[in-house]
């Protein structure tokens, strides 16, 4: 059985995610745009059987099983409710939401249908990952000490692309601040209790760059770095008492290097870069096939509450919240 899934949205994600789309147990069957036109030529560049330019026609097609939201972030939440509503699955771009309010508010609704409702952060399902927690394992490196996550990229401020957009809900911490925040919680014993930032808002209202400080009850500390302004590696640091792990290009890894206390190095790889958005499609259909709990959804939940934390202390407020 193939569990079948749709697109909301023809964007630049959009467009990766059914140029490569490719799984064992999923097919892509349905896309839909507010314009007719540019839903018409994307089914016909993806060979996708059905498309719409009405996003609640496609929520109401039988033949759809999960909507895959691509859609700016300040229209997640009334999608993922639709969708929700409608009996669908959904699996949404990250940011899945604005706040956690919003988001307690449509796990409840998931529940309550018997649905499954997840965040498509690449993180959670990168095999090199799952491939790191079984090498901790199996190795004594004392306990977690510190993480440190950067993510740094110049991005242009036209108000037209989100990116500096109040009104579409843009910000550092929305588009790349996620990352950094789920790779640090993907290690983290248990979460943050303690949340400590500073950050500098752009004069269109939204987070340009800032600097975030994390302790949970293990004692185990974490930083992140974030800025639209100027281009910084994407890499994080996982530092045990024994050895540390370094990651680079965190979001879809393949490899990672642990050196341990006394210098040497150990080279950790898995999976493929391109396949990043085909393991959140796999992961996510087999957990409809088989019933599964949906683990990654608690990791999201605390990162949101860091989210909230961080923005009340930059007095960054959405006009739609």
């Amino acid at each position: 059985m193939k569990i079948r899934w749709a697109i909301l949205g023809t964007g630049t994600i959009a467009t990766e995610f059914a140029s490569g789309f490719e799984a064992a147990n999923a097919e892509l069957v349905a896309v839909a745009s507010r314009s007719k036109e540019k839903a018409q030529f994307f089914a016909e560049k993806f060979a996708i059987p059905a498309y719409y330019d009405d996003y609640a026609e496609l929520l109401a097609d039988d033949a759809v099983d999960v909507i895959y939201i691509a859609l700016p972030h300040s229209h997640h939440h009334q999608w993922i409710k639709a969708s929700l509503e409608a009996g669908k699955h959904v699996l949404c771009e990250k940011v899945i939401t604005i706040n956690k309010a919003q988001l307690d508010e449509l796990v409840q609704l998931a529940e309550a249908k018997g649905l499954y409702l997840a965040e498509a952060m690449t993180i959670y399902h990168m095999p090199l990952y799952r491939k790191l927690k079984e090498w901790i394992e199996e190795h004594d490196l004392g306990p977690l000490k510190m993480i440190q996550a950067s993510f740094g990229s110049f991005k242009d401020t036209d108000p037209s692309v989100y990116y500096f957009n109040k009104e579409l809900a843009g910000g550092a911490l929305f588009d790349i601040g996620t990352y950094a925040l789920s790779f640090v919680r993907n290690f983290m014993t248990s979460k943050p209790t303690e949340i400590m930032t500073m950050g500098n808002l752009h004069e269109s209202g939204v987070d340009e760059s800032s600097a975030i400080i994390l302790r949970n009850a293990e004692a185990e500390l974490a930083t992140i770095s974030l800025t639209f302004r100027a281009k910084m590696p994407k890499q994080g640091v996982v530092a045990y008492e024994k050895g540390f792990f370094t990651i680079m290009d965190y979001p879809r890894p393949t490899k990672a290097v642990f050196t341990s206390y006394d210098g040497k190095e150990t080279i950790i790889e898995a999976g493929a870069f391109a396949q990043g958005l085909n393991y959140e499609v796999a992961d996510f259909s087999e957990l409809i096939l088989n019933g599964s709990a949906n683990e990654t959804l608690a990791y999201t939940l605390d990162v949101l509450e860091v989210m909230d934390k961080v923005r009340k202390d930059w007095g960054l407020v959405y006009p739609f919240e």
